[in-house]
């Protein structure tokens, strides 16, 4: 199914997950009043992969097939993320997921004020942390190209890190353009998903409460799911999360138990659902055509065994969960839970 990762920075153990990553928070201001699309999330992703490309092109042609700088660029793997040529998984796939994501304003539709702030999330995983101060000189670009149909400037006002508590530290200031090191605030999980924990109490039950805070795109069975069962949403987190710790963080996946926590989720079942279809379009530069993206919001209320899947779901909160996370969709948060067990295993291990 999943076996070595072709990345020899770090070493685990297979079905032992290492992610490493970094939060943090651009606030920028805009020169005169910014609309705001309903879902800013393509507005932003389309304008930031515009300005990370004329940021890094060497050459200038902005054409990167045809480079021959291609195989050593930054962007080609944190905005195309082509799987390396000896992975032994996703071969057949043009793309490995993105070493980051996007974390826009929502909702939108509103008009921000000139002088106001706005302030967009960007989580970094793995090798991509390295490229921060890529990041920050993009989003400063950005601004100077200004954002939404009427291209209104922005500046640059700051960048902040969390820590692992969440309190902020201030990496950049557009007052003296010093960027500061980001390595205290690398953090990082090892999530074990070799064979669950057997179940010594199999009537406990404990209840868990998400909220979708972005629309969420799982797909199951080829098909966009309109509901998730609780299995539904841990197998997308565990590809997910798998693939990421194996493309960008040296993460060996052959030991993950697949299977086994595939039946042990199956056993959780949704007791209260409040879900509802959101519909968004953005228009694709490089296609030239308008796509609809549209996802899942509302609130799932699951009852079972869940205390093992804590550290998974944790975890999923930072990653997000489903197709188009690097537009900021799929973010969820655990709003509500039950039972002694779920928190004192709540946490995924560092």
């Amino acid at each position: 199914m999943m076996e070595r990762s072709p990345t020899d920075s770090v070493s685990s153990s297979p079905g032992l997950l290492p992610l490493a990553f970094g939060q943090f928070t651009v606030t920028l201001v805009p020169e005169a009043p910014l609309a705001l699309p309903p879902y800013p999330g393509g507005m932003f992703r389309g304008a930031f992969g515009l300005a990370l490309q004329r940021v890094v092109c060497v050459t200038r042609t902005l054409d990167c097939p045809p480079c021959w700088l291609k195989d050593r660029c930054m962007f080609p793997y944190v905005f195309d993320t082509p799987p390396p040529s000896n992975t032994e998984i996703m071969r057949k796939y043009n793309a490995a997921p993105h070493p980051f994501v996007l974390t826009p304003p929502f909702p939108g539709e509103s008009v921000l004020l000139a002088g106001s702030s706005l302030r967009v999330g960007i989580t970094l995983f793995g090798k991509a942390l390295q490229y921060l101060p890529y990041f920050v000189f993009a989003f400063e670009r950005l601004g100077q190209m200004g954002l939404g149909r009427h291209r209104v400037r922005c500046r640059l006002a700051t960048v902040e890190a969390s820590f692992q508590d969440g309190a902020p530290a201030l990496l950049y200031s557009s007052e003296d353009r010093a960027l500061r090191a980001p390595d205290p605030f690398e953090r990082a999980f090892r999530l074990e998903l070799s064979a669950p924990p057997p179940s010594s109490e199999p009537s406990k039950e404990e209840r868990l409460t998400i909220e979708f805070l972005t629309p969420a795109r799982v797909v199951y069975q080829e098909r966009l799911a309109r509901t998730l069962d609780f299995h539904v949403l841990v197998r997308s987190l565990m590809r997910r999360i798998g693939h990421l710790s194996y493309f960008h963080c040296g993460g060996d996946v052959s030991g993950v138990a697949f299977r086994e926590w595939i039946e042990r989720a199956e056993q959780v079942r949704v007791i209260s659902e409040s879900l509802r279809w959101y519909d968004w379009e953005r228009f694709s530069g490089r296609q030239q055509a308008r796509m609809t993206l549209g996802g899942l919001l509302g609130r799932l209320t699951f009852q079972g065994n869940i205390a093992p899947f804590l550290p998974l779901l944790r975890v999923g909160e930072v990653t997000h969960v489903g197709k188009g996370t690097s537009f900021g969709l799929g973010q969820y948060q655990i709003v509500q839970g039950e039972g002694a067990s779920l928190h004192s295993q709540s946490g995924a291990g560092t």
